[in-house]
């Protein structure tokens, strides 16, 4: 879909957010809260999630949304928590950032924002 009001926009956009310190992250239930809290509030669809639990701590898991996806990679250990959230359409991946903050806790954020698909405007 183009839009023809923007001379130069992207076909999606990536969130990258890494937080450390963070609690809660080894816990299923609270992951999937945060998942659903983001589905909302960004107005995504999910279309599957799995989560996978590691021995003796840590979880990934991954939410397939009709819009792309959002995937958790967790360290307890090390209070380190690897989220991405990739979105297209007019969905802000942004808006998750002050919901990881409820969920997690974490001491420190770091966070990069990526334009994927870069296109020309229509002429």
């Amino acid at each position: 879909m183009s839009d023809s009001t923007n001379p130069l926009h992207s076909l999606g956009r990536h969130l990258i957010v890494d937080l450390h310190g963070a609690t809660h992250i080894d816990c299923e239930q609270t992951l999937h809260d945060a998942f659903d809290e983001i589905i909302e509030v960004t107005g995504a669809t999910q279309l599957h999630r799995h989560f996978h639990r590691f021995t003796p701590n840590g979880v990934t898991g991954v939410a397939c949304l009709a819009e792309s996806h959002i995937s958790v990679h967790t360290w307890p250990d090390s209070g380190f928590a690897a989220f991405d959230i990739y979105m297209c359409g007019g969905s802000q991946p942004e808006w998750a950032i002050p919901i990881l903050q409820h969920h997690f806790n974490p001491q420190r954020i770091e966070k990069s924002l990526l334009e994927r698909g870069r296109v020309d405007g229509e002429q």
